[in-house]
């Protein structure tokens, strides 16, 4: 059986690694490794691949930047060209990116089989460009690999056919297991943070860093939670780009401004932060696994279950953000004592195993 998957941003090459760890080492399978490009800066995507220690792509489409559509457009006459040519037995992709959206469209309409993994998540807000992403995929896919009960509910709501699904965890709880021993606390020294001292930020996503209303009022809470605990902020060039355009001034003492960092590296930081501070998906899911609540930054979570476990808490003004993280302060251990649950959220581990298993069923 041949398996093609095509990815395009770091969050889906970390998401993803024990997925191609496990088809490559089965020989049932025959395997093709597609990058869009999506996240054009090869250098960044290249760290997560070596210290992954993931093979490199069969194919570099580069895609580059742009507008959805214009994005969206490219990667889907790219992947036709590869799928022509490879013709896969099934199309794996992941997420909610342009890429896994992009390669999707291609697939179905060369008739061929699409499997998502990462399915069924709903943060049930039209205004993210992901969430329209998610419900597309959720229609082309032949297999929908759902991470968890929540988003096999969701599916089957929208009218996905229960043979279509698969309950089979998240792949971070995986990649968590895989790569515990190797989060050290040597990323703390290098930036003088002492564990459980420090607030972690990081801020990324278009309805964010694309606003100068919210960008401006993020940093602005940032500034302020920063005068109570040193808060490190690996910045996206996305971001870095937003602040300099909108000549935003944030940066007082205690805010440590930091070039991105390794997955190895973020990872050591959620585990021994405080609190984190985000708007990213993947973050939430691994300050749950890792037991550090989260203030998400945004609206609505497609994670709804973290919320649910009351380990995760949505802000979005600057007043929301400061109020929220100072009661996360003074709730603390209550929190802290709700994360033995938390860490089944996502399943058991062997995730990739039943993907897998799943994949030679299908064929």
């Amino acid at each position: 059986m041949k398996v093609m998957i095509v990815l395009g941003t770091r969050p889906e090459l970390i998401k993803m690694q024990p997925v191609i760890k496990e088809i490559r080492n089965r020989r049932s399978f025959e395997f093709v490794f597609v990058h869009t490009g999506q996240h054009y800066d090869w250098n960044m995507s290249n760290i997560f691949i070596k210290e992954l220690e993931l093979p490199e792509p069969d194919m570099f489409l580069k895609v580059g930047s742009g507008s959805q559509g214009y994005q969206t457009a490219r990667i889907i006459a790219k992947s036709e060209s590869v799928l022509t040519k490879e013709r896969p037995d099934i199309v794996l992709v992941e997420g909610d990116t342009n890429s896994a959206l992009g390669a999707a469209v291609a697939a179905s309409k060369l008739r061929m089989n699409i499997g998502h993994v990462e399915a069924g998540c709903r943060s049930f807000d039209k205004n993210m460009p992901e969430e329209i992403n998610r419900i597309l995929l959720a229609d082309l896919a032949a297999i929908n690999f759902a991470p968890t009960e929540t988003c096999v509910k969701n599916l089957l709501r929208e009218g996905v056919s229960q043979s279509q699904i698969c309950l089979s965890g998240h792949p971070i709880v995986d990649i968590l297991r895989q790569v515990q021993n190797r989060i050290t606390e040597k990323t703390l020294e290098k930036f003088g943070l002492e564990p459980g001292e420090y607030y972690l930020a990081t801020v990324h996503r278009e309805e964010n860093v694309d606003n100068r209303i919210r960008l401006k009022n993020i940093m602005n809470a940032l500034s302020v939670v920063a005068e109570s605990r040193p808060t490190i902020f690996p910045m996206h060039p996305r971001t870095f780009k937003s602040v300099r355009r909108f000549r935003i001034k944030s940066n007082p003492k205690n805010l440590i401004i930091v070039e991105p960092l390794g997955y190895l590296q973020t990872l050591s930081l959620i585990r021994h932060s405080r609190t984190v501070l985000t708007d990213s998906g993947g973050v939430q899911q691994e300050a749950a696994l890792l037991g550090t609540p989260c203030i998400t930054l945004r609206a609505s979570t497609e994670w709804v279950e973290t919320v649910a476990c009351g380990i995760n808490f949505l802000a979005v003004s600057k007043d929301e953000i400061i109020a929220v993280t100072r009661s996360v302060e003074k709730n603390y251990d209550r929190i802290a004592k709700k994360f033995e649950l938390a860490r089944k959220i996502f399943g058991e581990p062997h995730v990739a195993t039943r993907i897998a298993d799943s994949l030679e069923a299908f064929h």
